[in-house]
């Protein structure tokens, strides 16, 4: 059997994605500023037209990977937290999830902070990047919000407050980890988040 004939349209979003993995791959050898366009294009396969077609600049290019971690992000933590039935299972749950997450994300942690860098200074990419990051909030605030309707005592914090605290502690622990992982307490991730949901 002869491969699908694609239309125009899924073409397009099959070399966009492509370029994407691409990039990913680049950016993660060489760092945000050490990547080029015309590296990213030689390892697709493609031309350096064809990243523009896509994309208008590098920073776009990132921002698109970026939207798609945390996307990705957004709906981990979505099926852990429709999974639990309790805020205690939810925190267990969240725990476990954090430690294979942060093994497996430490190339993107180091790429996310050189990127924080360069948006701090950059007004257009913080904006876009705080617009992609209150959209996630708001999707983590929902499903929180169910599971906090199911819980008979509820807690001091609102699902917002509970959202925006889960995306804080993952980024801020993984990120010191890396440094100093020996000297950190254990199970700090869990007992914080413990102790913020338990509180009344």
């Amino acid at each position: 059997m002869g491969r699908r004939r694609l239309t125009q349209e899924q073409r397009k979003q099959e070399t966009r994605q492509l370029l994407i993995e691409s990039a990913i791959e680049i950016f993660a050898q060489f760092g945000f500023h050490g990547a080029s366009v015309d590296k990213i294009a030689e390892h697709a396969g493609f031309s350096k037209g064809a990243v523009y077609a896509h994309f208008k600049s590098k920073e776009e290019l990132f921002l698109a990977i970026l939207e798609q971690q945390m996307l990705l992000q957004v709906d981990n933590i979505r099926q852990v937290i429709e999974r639990q039935h309790s805020i205690s299972q939810f925190v267990d749950a969240m725990d476990a999830c954090f430690g294979t997450v942060k093994k497996r994300n430490r190339t993107w942690n180091m790429l996310y902070i050189e990127f924080l860098l360069y948006a701090m200074r950059e007004e257009a990419v913080r904006h876009k990047w705080s617009r992609m990051l209150t959209e996630s909030v708001a999707q983590i605030s929902g499903s929180i919000g169910q599971l906090m309707s199911r819980e008979k005592g509820g807690t001091a914090l609102s699902a917002d407050d509970i959202a925006w605290t889960i995306l804080s502690l993952e980024n801020g622990l993984a990120i010191f980890s890396y440094i100093g992982d020996e000297s950190m307490p254990p199970y700090l991730y869990k007992k914080a988040l413990h102790h913020l949901l338990a509180s009344r």
